[in-house]
């Protein structure tokens, strides 16, 4: 590993993540560099355009040279083939059916698949529009929008399960856990005897993208590999999120 490439790129990446202007001594006290390296690492950088310098304020910040190596990263990408991989990936680790969930409108619309191992399954038809508060999945969809949204959405009227009515109160209790643990679990809500795991995932820029999960039979989600299975789902969730650029700095999401 060749080390002064890596310190260019902590010194590159603290430039992005701070996104403002800063001095040799900030950049240096931060990566722990001495401040003779910092200078020198600037210099070159300053010299491919990857790092611009104010020359009255002495302050530096990420320089145009950076901008179509971005574009031709991004050119590159494929959400889909991203998606689909690691949904291959969650229902290998699982075993079951894995689905990515988006919002559209007010409902929940599965876009992507993945089969498991299991000849009984829960059926997600794509193309079927389900209710956001309906099953784990959705749910991540619904709690991770903003608060005039979710307002508005329980304003309307909450449909009732094979629960029974929503609680509204409830259900905000909820979606708040989902938000700070990101990940959700719920139990034969619009399906019977059907359990559902969810986590968000977010694109570049911070927006929630939807919901990946699972949706099994309650046998089959017991003690012993409920922990596994939850496991499974966030760190899923978290890669394909990490695919898309998504750094978890900058979540757009206004509550």
């Amino acid at each position: 590993m060749i080390q002064s490439l890596v310190k260019a790129s902590l010194v590159l990446d603290y430039l992005r993540k701070e996104s403002r202007e800063l001095t040799i001594g900030e950049i240096s006290e931060k990566l722990d560099l001495p401040p003779s390296t910092t200078h020198r690492i600037l210099r070159t950088l300053i010299a491919i355009d990857y790092v611009s310098k104010d020359e009255k304020s002495h302050l530096y910040t990420l320089g145009p040279g950076l901008i179509p190596l971005g574009f031709a990263a991004t050119s590159f990408l494929n959400p889909q083939k991203e998606t689909q991989k690691i949904l291959q990936e969650l229902s290998q680790l699982t075993g079951e059916d894995s689905f990515l969930i988006i919002r559209s409108g007010k409902k929940g619309l599965v876009i992507s698949k993945a089969q498991g191992k299991h000849p009984l399954k829960i059926v997600e038809n794509f193309g079927k529009e389900i209710d956001l508060h309906w099953g784990a999945i959705r749910k991540v969809v619904l709690a991770f929008q903003s608060r005039e949204f979710i307002d508005d959405y329980i304003k309307e009227g909450l449909s009732s399960n094979l629960k029974g009515q929503i609680n509204e109160n409830e259900l905000k209790r909820e979606l708040e856990e989902i938000r700070e643990n990101k990940i959700a679990i719920s139990h034969s809500e619009y399906i019977d005897n059907a359990c559902g795991i969810g986590a968000p995932v977010f694109n570049y820029s911070g927006e929630l993208l939807g919901g990946l999960g699972i949706v099994l039979p309650m046998e089959r989600f017991t003690d012993e590999n409920k922990d596994n299975f939850i496991a499974s789902v966030k760190s899923c969730a978290e890669k394909l999120s990490a695919s898309l650029a998504y750094t978890g700095e900058n979540d757009r999401i206004s509550l």
